[in-house]
């Protein structure tokens, strides 16, 4: 057996793949981002093969951004403390060195040439563009090959598979992901990562900006990676259109205890496995002991009301987003019969029976 079906998560002996501690290394010359990049290749060598976390790679242009990032850190003169991260970028982002497929066989060879907004901003900041990583099929629900780092057998999660994996299976410290539901911190659950879902807007979502709710964010092994890839996208790109985007100091912000957490057991918790909630038990026990307030719907009727209110978020969320995508995917499925799948092409015939009024009612409840 490989070590990928062998390897399973631990978090008192996991230890992620870190940027942020490299980068003492560079000031020093004990390390470079060249050195830093070949690890990432060694260990995507060795583990790619099973976990298929990449649509594409391009190492030859890595290779040349990371001796340009090696040069200016021996000159004292870094970009950006993300100056020579290789960092992955989910294959639905537009990136004009590598193809853009949006995990869709219609699509196979779209190369168009140019980057997205949040691509931009990180090669402003001195980032390596390593790769595309593997997407569910045009960000939906059709998987793509990848595997969990962790358990072969078992799912990375969905849509950021390919971003998810490759982090947790330490080829990359860091990588753009999307979400509409639960795109970003579905699969950071499954594989064990850091990972930001910022307010809706934080981070420029450049040509994404179609479906309403589509958010970018980070996957990373640490915090201090995490956030330093966020700000510094934000810092040069902003957030969407008519959006401050997120904002905050240049470094990671020092950590804020709550006083109080609200518990919500929302439409998923009833199909959640006995093993996963008595996990989550422990957690909140935690939380207690640290003298942190929870809130249930079993304390406050304000929490229960919101329950109510969200019960039937994921139709709710599905049905908006395929009204949203259904003339792109119509006009997909119209040239390329034989390149959508069937599951695609039942989002969109479901899409198509939804009338204007239908869509009103689920964005504003009437």
């Amino acid at each position: 057996m490989t070590q990928a079906t062998t390897t399973g998560y631990d978090p008192r002996t996991y230890k992620p793949l870190t940027f942020h501690d490299a980068v003492r290394r560079f000031s020093t010359g004990d390390d470079t981002p060249r050195d830093f990049l070949e690890r990432c290749l060694a260990t995507i060598a060795e583990r790619e093969p099973v976990v298929q976390a990449f649509a594409h790679l391009n190492r030859d242009l890595a290779r040349a951004a990371a001796d340009a990032s090696s040069a200016r850190w021996a000159a004292g003169e870094p970009l950006s403390p993300i100056d020579g991260m290789p960092v992955g970028i989910k294959d639905l982002l537009e990136t004009k060195d590598m193809p853009t497929e949006y995990g869709c066989e219609a699509f196979r060879g779209n190369f168009l040439k140019r980057d997205n907004a949040a691509v931009w901003a990180l090669r402003q900041a001195g980032a390596v563009i390593l790769g595309k990583t593997v997407t569910a099929e045009l960000g939906g629900s059709h998987p793509g090959p990848t595997t969990n780092p962790f358990d072969a057998r078992r799912s990375p999660g969905g849509s950021s598979s390919g971003t998810a994996a490759a982090v947790a299976a330490r080829m990359l410290p860091a990588g753009l992901g999307t979400q509409v539901g639960g795109s970003i911190i579905r699969p950071a659950g499954y594989c064990g990562n850091v990972a930001l879902k910022p307010t809706q807007g934080g981070i420029n979502r450049g040509e994404r900006q179609v479906t309403s709710m589509s958010t970018h964010g980070v996957h990373a092994g640490c915090i201090e990676d995490m956030w330093q890839v966020a700000i510094e996208i934000a810092r040069r790109a902003g957030g969407d259109r008519g959006a401050r985007g997120l904002e905050g100091p240049s470094t990671t912000p020092e950590p804020v205890k709550p006083e109080r957490l609200i518990v919500l057991e929302t439409q998923g918790w009833a199909e959640l496995d006995d093993a996963s909630k008595e996990g989550f038990s422990a957690i909140l026990d935690q939380l207690r002991g640290l003298g942190i307030e929870l809130l249930s719907r079993q304390d406050d009727p304000l929490v229960e009301s919101l329950e109510g209110a969200i019960g039937n978020a994921r139709e709710v969320c599905n049905a908006i987003t395929g009204w949203e995508n259904r003339w792109a995917t119509r006009n997909l499925v119209d040239q390329h019969p034989d390149g959508v799948s069937e599951r695609a092409k039942a989002v969109l015939e479901a899409a198509e029976a939804m009338t204007v009024d239908d869509y009103r009612a689920l964005l504003f409840g009437f």
